[in-house]
């Protein structure tokens, strides 16, 4: 299932992003997602709720989504969710496992 959603006024220029649900799916919990650079910035990292926040900072291309959950001790599911979210805004990109 791919799905494709606009931003809102006011978030990251970037344009709207097609997410391969089941293609990440299938590398589970050792998937592996890096921050855009343009995220990281003052303006939008004092947008997002500081739960987000924690799961995008440790988003260093490089940690799987275990990883991140036992850093910022949520479950996986939880990381998953916050993951689909940063996701749909175009905050990070799926980089596989």
């Amino acid at each position: 299932m791919t799905l494709t959603r606009a931003f809102f006024t006011g978030c990251l220029p970037f344009s709207p992003v097609k997410i391969d649900v089941e293609g990440m799916a299938q590398h589970g919990v050792h998937a592996i997602f890096r921050a855009r650079p343009l995220a990281r910035t003052p303006r939008i990292l004092c947008q997002m709720e500081r739960r987000d926040r924690a799961v995008l900072i440790l988003l260093d291309g490089q940690r799987t989504i275990e990883e991140v959950a036992r850093l910022v001790h949520r479950s996986e599911l939880e990381v998953a969710r916050t993951l689909v979210r940063l996701l749909e805004r175009g905050y990070v990109e799926f980089l596989g496992d």
